[in-house]
């Protein structure tokens, strides 16, 4: 195995790149100089990506989702919110200050894409295991300052597999003390803020789930068919190929279609609740001036806003048209919080199981004090959430 790591460094972030035989692979993070770590997830990205779409996206996850993810997450602590499980909290974790981070594997040719986006694949664990190995090779070089989840597909094992090289590995399985994966903490957040809505309390309105069929998609796709949502659509990319079995067992709901980078026109004129749990930058290549006044638009998902002053500029214009919609960090930082509280967690308390309904009894907590929090501060302020939200963490575009 030939391989080769590079560190370059910049005012905003530092970038570790290792060039190995299966992939070529991009590890950053932020400069907050009093942090305990820096974690962010895990991406491939295409092999035939441009260096320049290569930067682009690992500086937007780091800078724009990791990082913004956990200050709100700091800022949340710091603020004494769950200063009331302090006893059932792990040693360190209500002092903690953490950092954003991000890790993106670019494979090297067409055919070991095919294999890394194939779990059933016969090559899949060795190829995957000699690029985590490299991984955790470096990860364990920084002495613990960088952590990663490699949480790409729905393969909920990848973090078992890169623990075999690494202890700073967030997601591990529950025998090992660890959460298990981040889905279901993350759909805890989402419902929270749902559920703080004015449209959760009615159950006639038109409600489209999109990215119903992907890890978070499914998990709010039983919660609204167990709330008993009447008027449910649903759209995902894996519903085109005609095959729906497995998809549509909830009853009478209505299949809209969809299309790769962006939300289709039939999604976004139906108005009421529109949820999407997508891949990401859809909204800004939508027809989203035909979203009907008065939608509540949750947008749980990385990469939902533009970067800088173009998201600005298009929650504005959303907003004009009498359209809220909530950022997909707020929503979505019960995967960032659950990973934090795994590693003290597993420091404290090695050998004993994670403590699961603690976890989503704090990402219920943080989620909501944030949604009320930026809510008020919009409308007292005159902003968007999003504004609001960027407000509240001293964050100037």
């Amino acid at each position: 195995m030939s391989l080769t790591v590079d560190i370059t460094s910049s005012e905003q972030a530092e970038v570790i790149k290792i060039i190995h035989d299966y992939a070529d692979i991009y590890i950053t993070c932020d400069k907050q100089p009093n942090a305990d770590y820096f974690y962010g997830g895990t991406r491939i990205i295409s092999w035939d990506a441009e260096l320049s779409q290569i930067d682009t996206t690992l500086k937007r996850l780091m800078l724009y989702e990791s990082k913004i993810k956990n200050q709100l997450i700091n800022i949340a602590i710091r603020n004494n919110l769950l200063s009331s499980y302090a006893e059932q909290l792990p040693k360190g974790f209500l002092e903690s200050i953490v950092g954003g981070a991000r890790c993106i594997i670019k494979p090297k040719n067409k055919e070991i894409a095919a294999i890394l986006n194939n779990r059933k694949n016969v090559e899949f664990n060795v190829i995957i295991s000699r690029i985590f190995e490299s991984i955790g090779q470096v990860l364990n070089k920084e002495n613990g300052r960088i952590k990663l989840t490699p949480d790409f597909g729905r393969f909920a094992d990848l973090s078992d597999i890169l623990a075999k090289f690494t202890p700073h590995v967030l997601g591990v399985s529950a025998k090992d003390g660890g959460c298990g994966g981040k889905s279901s903490y993350t759909t805890t957040g989402i419902v929270a803020a749902f559920e703080q809505t004015i449209i959760s309390k009615q159950k006639e309105t038109n409600l489209t789930l999109i990215g119903s069929a992907g890890e978070l998609g499914s998990d709010m796709l039983k919660y609204f068919v167990k709330k008993e949502f009447k008027n449910i659509a649903i759209s995902d990319l894996v519903y085109d190929v005609g095959n729906l079995s497995g998809f549509t067992q909830f009853g009478d709901i209505t299949v809209l279609p969809s299309q790769t980078g962006k939300f289709t026109d039939s999604c976004l004129k139906r108005g009421g609740m529109i949820v999407a749990t997508t891949v990401g930058e859809e909204l800004e290549n939508s027809n989203w001036q035909i979203i009907p006044p008065g939608t509540f638009l949750l947008l749980a998902h990385n990469l939902a806003i533009p970067p800088s002053k173009e998201g600005i500029k298009l929650m504005r214009h959303i907003a004009e048209l009498d359209i809220i919609a909530i950022p997909g960090q707020l929503l979505t930082l019960g995967g960032a919080l659950t990973s934090r509280l795994e590693w003290f967690w597993r420091q404290s308390n090695p050998g004993q199981a994670f403590n699961k309904p603690l976890a989503h009894t704090i990402v219920r907590d943080t989620v909501s004090f944030w949604i009320n929090k930026v809510m008020d501060v919009s409308e007292i302020k005159e902003l968007t959430p999003y504004e609001a939200m960027l407000y509240n963490l001293d964050i100037k575009l």
